[in-house]
């Protein structure tokens, strides 16, 4: 998995701490007894054989089982110590993850905590399927009914707007002026500029989504993958934005105009991981993750799904 994830031998060997010709020796031998080749060696770079690539799934998991093992024991032990591997959409990360992770290391200051990156949802899945990511937060929609999921409540989307509103007009005129907490129509934001992420994800629908159910259609100008860009985007003019309320917190506290859209627009939220026994630090996490009410009360937080 070292040569996979680090795609060499050299880079590999550094990374697990033998020497290159050590992990070549592994790798040939591990190929003499499938009896197939893993990787194409195309000078100082390798490429995955179709065998190969049928391997990294059952490989992952068998590290993760390793690891299962070892905590389970560590935790007999008494031990406190352990590795959590937790993943999240992006614009999951601030809000609920950075707290549930906040006070999952408050309990266990002992656990490392790596956070994955996934570009999507689909990414997301991947990651918690072949063992790269122990759970994950994503929409309650995207779960598959494979993988086990637990609904954690219903986060809402807000609109914010750049200081001065950009030189659009005024749509907040009818709701007589700028406050700290007021509903703009979206049919109202017609012809309005919006900062968007890539087709697919799961704020895009959701903006696309609340337009239709307005009857509308919003006006994409600009569209970004770096999820950090869009508030300096939207506070520089370039356009109008709908992010997750802790996000809308930041903005308005930088000056920007946030407003909740009319119709409401909100998603629901799932903790998921793959069925069967989890490794201790993963099993903690999970209990505290559906023990708590994240957004607050709701007939659905902590419920499994399905």
């Amino acid at each position: 998995m070292a040569v996979v994830d680090q795609e060499g031998f050299t880079a590999a060997a550094d990374e697990v701490g033998v020497s290159q010709p050590a992990l070549s020796q592994s790798i040939k031998e591990l190929e003499t007894e499938l009896g197939v080749p893993l990787f194409e060696r195309l000078g100082r770079h390798v490429l995955v054989t179709e065998a190969g690539r049928a391997l990294i799934g059952p490989a992952r998991q068998t590290l993760r089982d390793v690891e299962t093992g070892i905590s389970a024991v560590r935790a007999v032990a008494g031990a406190s110590a352990g590795r959590l591997s937790l993943g999240s959409l992006p614009t999951l990360a601030a809000e609920p993850l950075a707290g549930l992770v906040g006070r999952y290391r408050r309990m266990h200051p002992g656990v490392e905590v790596d956070l994955a990156a996934p570009e999507d949802s689909s990414d997301l899945v991947a990651m918690i399927r072949d063992g790269r990511c122990e759970a994950g937060l994503t929409e309650s929609i995207d779960v598959p009914p494979d993988l086990t999921g637990y609904q954690l409540g219903a986060q809402a989307l807000l609109l914010i707007l750049p200081p001065g509103l950009g030189g659009w007009g005024n749509p907040l005129e009818d709701q007589g002026g700028t406050t700290s907490e007021f509903t703009l129509p979206l049919a109202d934001l017609v012809g309005v500029p919006f900062i968007a992420a890539p087709t697919g994800t799961s704020t895009r629908r959701l903006l696309v989504e609340g337009f239709v159910a307005a009857g509308a259609e919003p006006r994409i100008a600009v569209v970004t993958a770096q999820r950090d860009a869009i508030l300096p985007l939207v506070l520089a003019g370039a356009g109008a934005a709908l992010v997750p309320e802790a996000i809308a917190a930041v903005a308005a506290s930088l000056g920007a105009t946030v407003a909740r859209p009319e119709p409401a627009v909100e998603r629901g939220i799932a903790l998921f991981h793959r069925s069967g026994p989890l490794a201790p630090a993963a099993e903690r996490f999970v209990e505290l993750a559906t023990g708590i009410s994240v957004y607050g009360a709701s007939e659905h937080a902590g419920g499994p799904l399905g």
